[in-house]
């Protein structure tokens, strides 16, 4: 079963990486609107990788690159979005 779903998770990540796969057309928007999404809650959620609390200013980092993800994914699903409409 092991090996199946290693199998299975391959030749999905190789059909994604296709640039002409129609895989790919239909579930980069998809995905980059799910990134945005939990980079926003990550941004809003208290539990963080580098606390503010002990490293002050310097907590803030993960944050910031969280939202920085987020906004480039969100650019990239609309840009995919407008070339598929």
């Amino acid at each position: 079963m092991f090996v199946c779903g290693t199998i299975l998770a391959a030749t999905f990540a190789i059909l994604l990486s296709l640039p002409e796969s129609k895989l790919r057309d239909f579930l980069m928007p998809i995905i980059g609107w799910c990134v945005a999404i939990f980079c926003g809650i990550y941004c809003l959620s208290p539990i963080d990788i580098v606390p503010e609390a002990v490293l002050g200013p310097f907590g803030l980092i993960d944050d910031l690159g969280a939202l920085v993800t987020g906004i480039a994914a969100a650019r990239m699903a609309m840009k995919q979005a407008k070339e598929e409409g």
